[in-house]
């Protein structure tokens, strides 16, 4: 008995130290904040631009633009924040449909639900992407510029909305 207590003993502390290890590496950020940066004030994460694509195949309906979906969240503990503007070489214009301030210490989702409990700035309308690149390819990124009203230019790569499986 002896025995198996002392064994129980050692994984538990095998089991704190590799605990501890992986909870050192979640501090250097998450990695799903497309821009890479540690922003403080203003971070843009869970992008995805979402084209229209052609019945029973895999290509793209370029005349039909896009829609891009993500979340702002502004960090300032006072000031409200905007996003102003939207650019990429993915498509010749982008359209802000919803102009929204993004309350402080608050997370909006553009074409995406929040929950009110988390988001009391709630959810506004994804951007429009007009007039695609023929070069825009299902599943690869193109990076995405977005400019804000008290924050610095964020460019992160965006990644195209993958190919939709269809039932046979």
């Amino acid at each position: 008995m002896f025995i198996e207590a002392s064994q129980s003993l050692v994984g538990g502390t095998t089991l704190t130290v590799f605990v501890a290890a992986c909870g050192g590496e979640t501090e250097l950020g998450s990695s799903n904040r497309g821009s890479g940066s540690h922003t403080e004030s203003t971070t843009v994460e869970n992008a995805v631009i979402v084209p229209a694509y052609l019945p029973g195949s895999c290509a793209i309906q370029l005349e039909a633009g896009a829609l891009m979906r993500f979340t702002v969240t502004n960090n300032r503990p006072t000031a409200a924040e905007r996003l102003l503007e939207v650019s990429s070489d993915a498509a010749r214009k982008a359209r802000i449909i919803t102009n929204v301030d993004i309350p402080p210490q608050s997370t909006v989702g553009f074409g995406e639900p929040s929950a009110e409990a988390v988001d009391p700035g709630g959810r506004a309308a994804a951007v429009r992407l007009n007039e695609l690149d023929p070069g825009l390819r299902p599943g690869m990124p193109t990076p995405v510029t977005f400019h804000f009203q008290h924050a610095d230019d964020t460019t992160m790569p965006v990644p195209v909305e993958a190919c939709p499986t269809q039932a046979q």
